[in-house]
């Protein structure tokens, strides 16, 4: 039992008018429907590589910098945030010897007077 149903529809890719036989199609055709579903991938890998973009260092943590003020011990992301430098460049120098730390753990604590000397 086939159904005689034939309704206009406006495609949801290419935006023509065209006769769906059933009142689930939303494509004028099987191209058009690949074609979207090609598009709606791109984006979705264009939104997870922006992320992970972002997440690779690049996001810096909000710091209060009139609580820094007093500090004498700094942290690592604290630090960085000072010296408008990501983390990652923060550790590289700790590695370096540029920068004098302190480690209590796992957590590096720098000297506010250290990073003083590197700036001036």
């Amino acid at each position: 039992m086939s159904s005689n149903i034939r309704i206009e529809r406006i495609c949801d890719f290419c935006k023509s008018k065209f006769t769906a036989k059933t009142t689930k199609t939303k494509f004028c055709s099987n191209r058009c429907s690949s074609r979207s579903w090609k598009h709606t991938a791109r984006q979705e890998k264009l939104k997870i590589a922006k992320v992970e973009s972002s997440i690779a260092g690049k996001i810096r943590v909000a710091v209060n910098f009139p609580m820094l003020i007093g500090k004498e011990l700094l942290t690592i992301m604290e630090a960085s945030a000072l010296l408008n430098i990501t983390h990652v460049t923060l550790r590289r120098w700790v590695k370096e010897n540029r920068i004098q730390t302190s480690r209590i753990g796992k957590k590096h604590l720098i000297k506010r007077s250290h990073i003083d000397e590197l700036i001036a």
